[in-house]
């Protein structure tokens, strides 16, 4: 049973974020730019001939990953393709900045979802031994007891004590236990299913490629994974996304304030 209990906890371990720095997005307008704010979080318009792009900046603390959101508009007479591969991000240094597509939070997502079930796995497991042992019983106990009567003409006496030890298996207490345990088990397995489910659902929020038409608008929510040395960094980290439409290139500066 220990060793179920360590292994479990050991996966937990794996999935257990590092401590990092938490920064705050700012996002700084260029003069040709347009500085605006979307139901409360700021962000930045850019446009060009063929294309306007808005960017939002990301909201809340900002420790490992982020997400903006993107919105484009096909000003063309063509329609264009448009999606996470168009964004790219560079800190001052050069440094790229991930940005994390779909079918990688998806990959992500099933691999955490892995890890999960081997833990539930385990734990489902222990309680089942847990059930299974409760059948059996032991103890000890003591007697005494003396005896008298004659032989022949002659009395006698005597006296004897000791311990014993009882042990059994009572099947109706196993019985018993491992209902409950399988009880247990089916709604760990149950939530684990709805969690996953949820999951799963909510990445869908996340930008996929998309064609979008001439006088059409697309966005939507890009997620980004701050390098290293930024996380680190106990000064505020200069960023620039630049969104590449049809080789027209919008460029948005952004600084991750340190909290």
């Amino acid at each position: 049973m220990r060793r179920v209990v360590f292994a479990a906890a050991a996966i937990a371990a794996l999935s257990t974020p590092a401590v990092a720095s938490k920064f705050t997005m700012q996002l700084n307008a260029a003069p040709q730019q347009v500085s605006r704010m979307q139901s409360g979080v700021a962000a930045v318009d850019d446009s060009a001939s063929g294309s306007s792009v808005r960017l939002i900046q990301a909201e809340g603390n900002i420790s490992k990953r982020g997400s903006i959101e993107v919105l484009v508009m096909n000003q063309a007479a063509a329609p264009f393709t448009f999606g996470p591969e168009n964004i790219t991000a560079t800190l001052a240094d050069g440094t790229a900045v991930p940005i994390i597509t779909y079918e990688q939070l998806v990959h992500e997502e099933k691999r955490r979802e892995t890890w999960a079930a081997i833990a539930a796995g385990l734990s489902a497991a222990g309680r089942s031994m847990s059930a299974a042992n409760s059948g059996y019983y032991s103890g000890y106990g003591t007697y005494s007891g003396s005896t008298f009567g004659t032989f022949g003409s002659t009395p006698y006496s005597g006296t004897t004590s000791g311990t014993v030890m009882v042990s059994g298996y009572n099947a109706g207490a196993a019985q018993a236990a491992q209902s409950a345990a399988n009880i247990e088990n089916q709604q760990m397995f149950a939530q684990m299913t709805d969690n996953n489910a949820s999951r799963m659902g909510a990445l869908k929020a996340y930008m996929r490629t998309t064609t979008v038409d001439p006088q059409q608008m697309f966005g939507g929510t890009v997620q980004f994974e701050l390098p290293k040395q930024a996380r680190s960094s106990k000064q505020d980290v200069p960023v620039t996304f630049v969104v590449t439409i049809n080789g027209e290139q919008h460029r948005f500066d952004a600084v991750f304030k340190r909290r």
